[in-house]
């Protein structure tokens, strides 16, 4: 409905509401007018309201009678300053206490002055904010309590022999523990260079860190890292994307495990097993032509009683036998000639013998 098809419908009422005497005393805000030494004029009902009392009650109290003790003194000694000096003062916070009403404001007001200068009356809105005061008593609350949690993860993270370090979820590094800055000898603006990692092992992590930012997977990873003295030790490196209840990736946590001793350990047994491997075919090529003919002997002597029962089998072929001695004698014979083939088998592998270490 527009403003006129209102007027023409509702003359009696568009009157009633925009009459200047409704709008003051209806307003979503209080309004009081006092004399310099507290005296009150006029309050309008929205004010009475919140104060729980009638507006011929509070014009038997003084204005400062209405705060409380602090906000009484603050009034006196500052605000009635500042009227008196520049005309008006803005947004000052009062509480309004009276019985059990107890109403978190903004004060806004200004001075009327006479020919003379002097002050004659003040005029102030009040707006309740005590809604807002609770709502931002929350948020410091919980702003106390993630900087409480931040410091007690400072000093877990600095408590443990680990280096700790969390990244954004695009990957910049946001903190280190300090045990890191002091192991790398670096400022934390520092750590997005992949400052630390040694030279040959950068590419394999920055191939791997671009795998798990992308797919928002966890990272393991044995790389070696240089201290800031130079020392160059082992470490293994773990991060873990952590999600917020919605699923959403919020933050990175990673840590650095020291492995130095047992990496050594691992690469120095490694190192003497493939050693003793190579040794052990290096003597057995050295004694090729031995140990073929040494197989090559025994095949013989294999052979030879074989030979007698594959030539045994081949007379009784040429014999009348029942059908089930023939059958047997069919069988016997796919033995002996399974025999034979891996004898030869045995033969052709002693003369080329493979190096595994080789392949």
């Amino acid at each position: 409905m527009s403003r006129q098809a209102f007027i023409e419908s509702n003359p009696g009422r568009f009157a009633e509401i925009t009459n200047s005497d409704f709008l003051y005393q209806h307003a979503p805000c209080g309004f009081i007018s006092f004399l310099p030494n507290g005296g009150i004029l006029r309050v309008n009902q929205t004010f009475a309201h919140w104060l729980n009392l009638t507006e011929e009650e509070i014009y038997q109290i003084k204005f400062t009678s209405l705060l409380s003790k602090a906000g009484g003194l603050y009034y006196e000694m500052i605000v009635h300053p500042l009227l008196n000096l520049k005309g008006f003062a803005n947004e000052v916070n009062f509480s309004f206490i009276h019985n059990e009403c107890n109403i978190d404001t903004l004060f806004n007001a200004v001075v009327f002055k006479d020919d003379d200068g002097t002050i004659i009356a003040i005029n102030a809105t009040i707006q309740d904010i005590t809604e807002r005061k609770k709502y931002e008593a929350e948020l410091l609350k919980a702003k106390r309590f993630a900087e409480e949690e931040q410091r007690r993860f400072e000093f877990l993270s600095n408590s443990v022999p680990n280096l700790i370090w969390t990244a954004l979820p695009n990957g910049e590094i946001n903190f280190l523990n300090q045990r890191t800055l002091d192991y790398l000898k670096i400022d934390l603006k520092d750590a997005n260079n992949f400052t630390g990692i040694y030279e040959e092992d950068r590419p394999l992590f920055a191939e791997a860190w671009a795998k798990s930012l992308q797919s928002s997977t966890k990272l393991e990873l044995e790389l070696r890292i240089l201290s800031g003295d130079g020392d160059l030790q082992w470490f293994f490196l773990h991060a873990e994307p952590y999600h917020n209840e919605e699923g959403v990736l919020e933050l990175w946590f990673g840590s650095c495990t020291n492995i130095n001793n047992q990496k050594l350990a691992t690469l120095e047994k490694y190192n003497s097993l493939e050693n003793s491997l190579s040794t052990a075919y290096k003597t057995i090529d050295g004694h090729r032509e031995r140990f073929i003919q040494i197989a090559m002997n025994q095949s013989h002597l294999i052979r030879k009683p074989l030979a007698n029962i594959m030539g045994l089998m081949d007379l009784l072929n040429d014999t009348s036998l029942p059908a089930d001695a023939v059958e047997l004698l069919e069988l016997l014979k796919l033995s002996a000639d399974e025999l034979d083939h891996l004898i030869k088998d045995v033969i052709h592998q002693s003369s080329d013998p493979i190096n595994p270490l080789s392949a």
